[in-house]
């Protein structure tokens, strides 16, 4: 993955992360724990993603291997984004 295509994922997400945390501190009067976290963001992860493509019978691990570098990327600045904001709520 080059750099623009992850700080174009970053951007992407980064109003959806910062509404997670939002959103849950304003319910919870706390920031959400690691898991929390991951678990509302799954929610909205497969918007990111994109569908599953139509699964020909010769093209099924070829169509799972895309899907998967899709999550990937997508959770790799997901975290990112998780830490920014943790570090940004903690001072």
């Amino acid at each position: 993955m080059d750099s623009s295509d992850h700080d174009g994922i970053k951007r992407d997400i980064s109003v959806k992360v910062t509404d997670i945390f939002d959103n849950f501190e304003e319910e919870n009067n706390r920031l959400p724990t690691m898991e929390e976290f991951r678990t509302i963001f799954t929610n909205h992860a497969e918007q990111y993603i994109g569908p599953m493509d139509e699964l020909a019978i010769e093209g099924i691990q070829e169509t799972l291997d895309k899907h998967q570098y899709r999550e990937q990327k997508l959770w790799r600045a997901a975290n990112e984004l998780e830490s920014e904001q943790r570090c940004l709520r903690s001072d």
